[in-house]
């Protein structure tokens, strides 16, 4: 196993700990069925934890072994470069590598965890590599709007964490397996902008995703919400999607405050496939295809109250006629409309006679050179020369 050089002698930091968390007597009486080693081993680390920012980690043997089974045989008819994001105590890592996933690729930040990770390596030798960071925050190390402050190039890096990769056309099969435990939205709104500019985990191709969500992530995913409406439609129009099942929530700490009106939310993960689609570019037109879409669907769903056929008169006068056509009228609002309708009026207009020349194509390419970080590299280049 490859450790970074700052943690490799764990044992002798002499870093002392300062107690933060409580054990509460509900986790206490959890943590009984628990091995007593391993038990003294999670308590410890749990009181010194920061859990403001830390990511879900799993304790419980029988959770990590559903887990595995939800996915490990999707998982081995698709397999190049597999990652697993924040293991923490390795204990669905080991559950995969004993299903025959023959190497991968963890992702952990925090030290708490190094040890135990040490003792599978013993038992896995050369099975599994480790870098000391959190690509859950990969939406910061990869700032899409401006350059980070943290890193003084983010597409070098994030391209120096992918070096080994396979690239593949966006057609073929999957060039990466990511797994992991997600909580925070803000990762799957960066997995729609590395689809939309091919950025990202998707810089080298398509990459799948087998993920335990909270019920909120999830529900905001697949519900047509008046406030997430825009993630709502492109989640369904850039991504395939298969759930696997559930896992009960307590075999992962740190334990969530439930609250009265939330408590169903907080009691199960979600298991689910996400896989973006490989018809996607051909759909659209290539890459700037599908970014103009998304500019479609920023610029109207932003109300969803506006009214189709008088916005779109706007980009090009007379296509309301054609709207009309298809059944809709004046009072259709945006709102109203089903993803696949959107994609067909989208498509529509695109085809139109003089859609190029309208103010649509000017304001998305102005949107496109503040995202896409591949036009920021290009111009970088070029003022350069």
């Amino acid at each position: 196993m490859h450790l970074p050089e700052s943690i490799r002698n764990i044992k002798h930091l002499g870093v002392k700990k300062i107690n933060k968390n409580k054990i509460s007597p509900a986790l206490s009486k959890y943590l009984e069925n628990i091995n007593p080693t391993f038990r003294k081993k999670i308590i410890k680390d749990y009181t010194s934890l920061n859990l403001k920012h830390i990511n879900p980690y799993l304790i419980n043997n029988e959770i990590s072994n559903e887990f595995a089974a939800l996915i490990k045989d999707d998982l081995l008819e698709n397999m190049s470069y597999i990652i697993e994001l924040n293991p923490g105590y390795g204990l669905l890592t080991r559950k995969l590598l004993e299903a025959n996933v023959p190497f991968i690729h963890l992702y952990e930040c925090r030290t708490e965890f190094y040890l135990e990770l040490q003792r599978l390596e013993k038992i896995f030798p050369d099975r599994f590599s480790i870098s000391d960071t959190d690509l859950q925050n990969i939406s910061r190390m990869l700032n899409l709007k401006a350059t980070s402050h943290v890193f003084n190039n983010p597409n070098k890096y994030i391209c120096e964490l992918f070096t080994n990769v396979p690239k593949r056309n966006w057609e073929e099969k999957s060039c990466m397996q990511i797994i992991g435990i997600v909580i925070r939205f803000s990762f799957i709104r960066h997995l729609i902008l590395s689809v939309i500019f091919q950025t990202g985990f998707m810089m080298h191709g398509r990459a799948i995703f087998y993920l335990a969500l909270s019920p909120t992530i999830w529900n905001k995913l697949m519900h047509h919400s008046k406030k997430g409406l825009i993630t709502h439609i492109m989640f369904r129009t850039l991504f395939n999607y298969t759930v696997f099942g559930t896992l009960d929530r307590k075999g992962f700490l740190p334990w969530q405050n439930i609250k009265k009106s939330n408590i169903t939310e907080n009691q199960f993960f979600y298991v689910v496939k996400l896989e973006p689609k490989p018809n996607l570019l051909s759909l659209f037109g290539e890459k700037e295809g599908v970014i103009y879409f998304w500019h479609f669907i920023r610029q109207y769903y932003h109300r969803p109250t506006l009214r189709l056929i008088p916005s779109l008169e706007k980009i090009i006068p007379g296509f309301g006629m054609r709207l009309i056509e298809k059944n809709y009228n004046i009072f259709t609002e945006f709102g109203e409309l089903n993803t696949n309708q959107i994609i067909d009026i989208y498509m529509e207009l695109k085809s139109w006679p003089g859609f190029k020349e309208s103010a649509f194509l000017p304001s998305a390419n102005i949107i496109r050179k503040i995202y896409d970080p591949h036009v920021n590299m290009q111009e970088n280049e070029v003022n350069q020369l």
